[in-house]
């Protein structure tokens, strides 16, 4: 009985023969299949979905789950202009006024 719950339920097969799955279980193969060391293959194989369908969902739900935000940071970056900074600054101006042009 454990199994069956377990097991991909269609929920509706088209007169095409497509069939539509019932989203819970859908969700339920999706997350085994991001499980560690489990191979997706097998489970597609073993529910009876193409696996590259079962791909398909699976890069669907990683791309849909938003990653959590990081909270803002207490620290505000400030850039301090030091001595050396400003001595190149001014230095460089001047430098250059009286350096003949290089060509």
């Amino acid at each position: 009985m454990a199994d069956d719950d377990q097991k991909l339920r269609v929920r509706l097969v088209g007169r095409n023969g497509r069939r539509r799955y019932e989203a819970a279980s859908k969700e339920r193969l999706v997350a085994s299949c991001l499980e560690p060391g489990v191979s997706v293959s097998r489970l597609a194989l073993e529910h009876g979905v193409n696996a590259n369908l079962l791909r398909k969902w699976i890069k669907k739900h990683t791309a849909t789950r938003s990653l959590p935000r990081s909270p803002p940071s207490a620290f505000i970056p400030v850039q301090l202009e030091g001595a050396s900074d400003r001595a190149l600054s001014r230095g460089s101006s001047v430098a250059m006024v009286g350096l003949p042009a290089l060509r």
